[in-house]
């Protein structure tokens, strides 16, 4: 099995993400968004062979950590495969990470992925995979009438199970932040 850690989008957020998956499959074809909750990853997806540990830790790590504020701004591009929305720099969702990527070694033995850590960009995925440059030319052009600026404090996480190609990923958990700890 596969799992993922994300934040879970604000509702004006998530909405306009989905709204823009939404528009780039129809118009595109670029439908790969929609087969998962708008987020943003935390922890790259692992191989796992039992869920219930992952989900118990997710679940103490989000009762210790105190909601926070994140920004989304912009559109961004790993060019010529990927768009997204961008979150800017954000000092405590990469403490979140770096928390995260430590225990995960140290508990649970399972390495960072080659772009985790501090080489991160942290983003919220609307298209992937079937994007040609033709594609990812006219998404572009399509995209400059929205401007898109969010701001939402971060108040869930969710763990994400891979279902396979067909079905894409669910949100197997979701659990609330608490404020027992501040990760400044």
């Amino acid at each position: 099995m596969k799992l993922g850690f994300a934040v879970l989008l604000g509702d004006e957020s998530h909405n306009f993400a989905r709204k823009i998956e939404l528009e780039l499959c129809n118009k595109f074809g670029l439908c790969w968004g929609l087969k998962q909750s708008p987020h943003i990853t935390i922890k790259a997806p692992f191989n796992v062979k039992n869920v219930d540990p992952f989900v118990r830790y997710l679940e103490d790590l989000a009762r210790k950590t105190k909601p926070f504020e994140i920004q989304l701004e912009g559109f961004g591009y790993f060019e010529p495969r990927v768009i997204f929305l961008n979150v800017k720099q954000n000092t405590k969702l990469k403490t979140l990470h770096f928390s995260i990527l430590k225990d995960m070694k140290k508990s649970f033995h399972i390495k960072p992925h080659a772009l985790e850590g501090e080489k991160i960009r942290f983003h919220c995925t609307l298209a992937l995979q079937d994007v040609t440059k033709k594609k990812l030319r006219n998404a572009k052009e399509y995209l400059r009438q929205y401007h898109p600026r969010f701001r939402f404090k971060a108040k869930s996480l969710g763990v994400f199970l891979y279902l396979g190609k067909e079905a894409g990923w669910i949100i197997l958990s979701k659990v609330k932040l608490g404020n027992l700890l501040h990760l400044d």
